[in-house]
């Protein structure tokens, strides 16, 4: 670990001592988000970066093809570890069969979680992320209100095993309970948090239970797969369906009314706040060892302020709520 490096590194730079010979090398952050295919984590490499062009360090992103693919991730960090990285921002696919290369990794540098703690693992610098068992309990308290304390809920889950999912779907089953205990879950299937896939497990919903009033999904691109299932079955009337992230194209449908909820995540100031504790750890530091970055629940009467303020922080990128 090269403690004091990034000051001395930043001071030189500011001070035009950039001749050969006289700079130190660059410190360098490494970022596994667990996948680059959907908006979330697009949007967690836009954050990390970020916060590696303030601090002027480079930050290498990796990513697997997919959040399932977890041997792929595996071989991301360790190869991360092989270019000499000074410290490494990881959101861990599976926190069991993550830990060990972690534990490798722990040992020589810091090590920030973000989006997916590992429950007491002690070796990490920090965890940056959402309470998600809370967030989860805002959408079931939600659901409630929506369906008067009354009526059927199916839930699409996540990865199995997944620490994010159970704690999303754990949170969920409190916040019915919490709201009165009215509505009642008649079926739980896997999506592995993968919009394709929860076209089929939606599918797989509507087969046993097509009087169904409302669906949870564990994260939005599985919400905007069972999107396409209701509408093909013509149900989108009858259908409540609350998703969980605040992906902006989730956001476009709450306001389209083909979905009336998502939970709010910010993966861009979550990876933002990742590389900037690694930073300040790697500096010799004191940093927090949990940064919560909250869970706000987003309805048509939020979802427009919602979407630009997002847009507007990424820099405008996307499409408009008008085209």
């Amino acid at each position: 670990m090269r403690r004091g490096l990034l000051a001395t590194a930043v001071a030189l730079l500011a001070a035009g001592h950039a001749a050969c010979g006289d700079a130190p090398d660059e410190v360098r952050v490494g970022f596994v988000p667990k996948s680059l295919n959907q908006e979330y984590w697009v949007n967690t490499k836009k954050g990390a970066e970020a916060a590696g062009k303030d601090a002027g360090v480079e930050v290498l992103t990796k990513a697997a093809g997919a959040d399932t693919q977890i041997m792929e991730q595996i071989d991301l960090v360790e190869n991360l570890l092989a270019q000499d990285v000074d410290a490494l921002v990881v959101a861990p696919s599976n926190s069991d069969l993550l830990t060990p290369v972690l534990e490798k990794a722990a040992a020589r540098m810091p090590v920030v979680l973000v989006d997916s703690d590992i429950p007491g693992w002690k070796p990490k610098t920090a965890y940056v992320g959402t309470e998600n068992e809370v967030g989860g309990e805002k959408a079931g308290r939600y659901i409630t209100k929506l369906l008067g304390n009354r009526g059927k809920l199916a839930i699409i889950s996540g990865i199995p095993g997944s620490e994010v999912g159970i704690q999303r779907v754990d949170g969920v089953k409190q916040g019915l309970e919490a709201g009165g205990g009215g509505v009642e879950i008649v079926k739980e299937v896997t999506g592995q948090f993968d919009r394709n896939q929860a076209i089929g497990a939606m599918e797989d919903i509507l087969q046993t239970d097509p009087d169904l009033d409302a669906v949870f999904a564990a994260n939005d691109q599985m919400a905007l797969g069972a999107i396409q299932a209701i509408e093909a079955h013509d149900k989108t009337e009858q259908i409540k369906l609350i998703g969980f992230d605040g992906a902006l194209e989730a956001t476009q449908h709450i306001l389209a009314g083909d979905m009336q909820a998502t939970i709010a995540q910010d993966p861009y100031g979550m990876a933002k706040a990742g590389v900037e504790q690694a930073l300040a750890k790697l500096d010799g530091k004191e940093v927090d060892r949990t940064v919560d970055t909250g869970a706000k629940l987003i309805t048509p009467d939020n979802a427009r302020d919602y979407f630009e303020e997002v847009r507007g922080k990424l820099g405008g990128t996307g499409r408009g709520l008008d085209g």
